[in-house]
């Protein structure tokens, strides 16, 4: 479970900075966003929406992934995705890259290549060891299915823009380097998602997942 609250009081004593921005966010949203853990046979198709949110705005994704579904029907049976070819995926506006990794997805998940329906089982980084077997599935994507669909608690993606950005605008570090990031991130656990999630509200840049 991702406790705001709970966060909040640990940083009040730990990290003034972070304090503040979390006093700022539960000002604004005093009942912060609530992320509940997917059931298992919904795991791919939220790999397919993470793909098809990746480097397009929110509105061009939340529009293509409608005439995907449409398009599929069931999007929780692989079989659905597997008798699209990539011409027929790219209908929908992907490209046809993307569609060759949500066809990667539906394959390798199927054949059992990809175990995922005991993901919820493994540790972090045996998840995004699991993940990263199939084509198109990085580890920023790996870190963001442990956060939106697993409802992990202590995730951070040293590799995210966004966060690298809100925390050196946050903490006053222009030249902080990813290795910096790394090392102050793991000062925030074991409440590194709901500090995630402040940091991306205080550049309003949320992630597409």
């Amino acid at each position: 479970m991702i406790d705001f609250h709970a966060a909040a009081q640990h940083f009040a004593t730990a990290d003034p900075v972070l304090a503040a921005a979390f006093e700022s966010y539960l000002k604004k949203s005093p009942t912060p966003r609530i992320i509940t853990k997917a059931e298992s046979h919904e795991y791919a198709f939220h790999l397919y929406s993470s793909i098809i949110s990746q480097q397009i705005s929110t509105k061009a994704a939340a529009k293509i992934q409608e005439r995907f579904l449409a398009l599929l029907g069931d999007p929780y049976d692989p079989a659905n995705v597997l008798q699209h070819d990539i011409d027929m995926l790219r209908s929908v506006g992907l490209s046809g890259q993307k569609a060759g990794y949500i066809r990667s997805i539906a394959e390798l998940t199927s054949d059992g290549t990809v175990r995922i329906d005991h993901l919820d089982q493994l540790s972090e980084q045996e998840i995004i060891s699991e993940l990263t077997k199939i084509k198109g599935v990085g580890v920023w994507t790996a870190e963001m299915f442990l956060m939106f669909t697993l409802g992990r608690p202590d995730v951070f993606s040293v590799g995210d823009l966004g966060l690298h950005n809100a925390v050196k605008k946050m903490y006053g570090k222009p030249d902080l380097t990813k290795k910096e990031l790394e090392a102050m991130s793991l000062g925030w656990a074991p409440h590194r998602t709901a500090t995630s999630l402040v940091l991306w509200d205080s550049l309003d840049n949320a992630p597409n997942a």
